[in-house]
């Protein structure tokens, strides 16, 4: 049972990464560090070789490594993000206002991976059920109440991002 608890947790954490990553219309400092970026050989979310700090209607990079600077600008580029560099050790992005359109196709987004990831969670039940009924111990009642549970934490997750993005 715990492990059922403990996959399910981690299908929820992996929406909520995901979520973090999707642009609300406001200019978002998670929206930036999800982005990948190749440095020295390897590849690494930007928030790992770099500090965000929100500044009015732009958020400005500033690399651990200054020799960074061409390698974040770069990736963002890639990804239709409009990054230059303000200086030698400063990246700076500016993100322009969501259409309504564009929001309309994102909240279609959300949607569709809460409901991945609510068929993630079933599939845990599910093989749950399974263990229990070979087992013949346990509870299908404590897997169904960690499923609802778990299912009402992505519906919350759900909610607020649409909401965030609605704003």
């Amino acid at each position: 049972m715990y492990d059922a608890t403990n996959r399910m947790q981690k299908s929820i954490w992996h929406l909520a990464d995901q979520l973090r990553g999707i642009r609300s219309g406001t200019l978002s400092i998670g929206f930036l560090e999800t982005f990948r970026v190749a440095t020295q050989g390897r590849s690494g979310p930007i928030g790992h070789i770099a500090s965000l700090a929100s500044q009015n209607e732009r958020i400005l990079i500033t690399p651990f490594d200054p020799t960074n600077v061409g390698a974040i600008v770069r990736a963002l580029n890639h990804a239709k993000v409009n990054a230059y560099a303000l200086n030698p050790s400063t990246v700076c992005v500016g993100i322009p206002p969501i259409s309504g359109e564009q929001k309309a196709e994102m909240i279609k987004h959300i949607k569709k991976l809460g409901e991945e990831t609510k068929i993630a969670v079933r599939a845990v039940r599910q093989d749950a059920r399974k263990e229990i009924a070979a087992r013949g111990r346990g509870s299908e009642r404590v897997v169904q109440e960690a499923t609802d549970a778990a299912v009402e934490e992505i519906e919350k997750l759900i909610k607020a991002k649409i909401a965030e993005i609605e704003r």
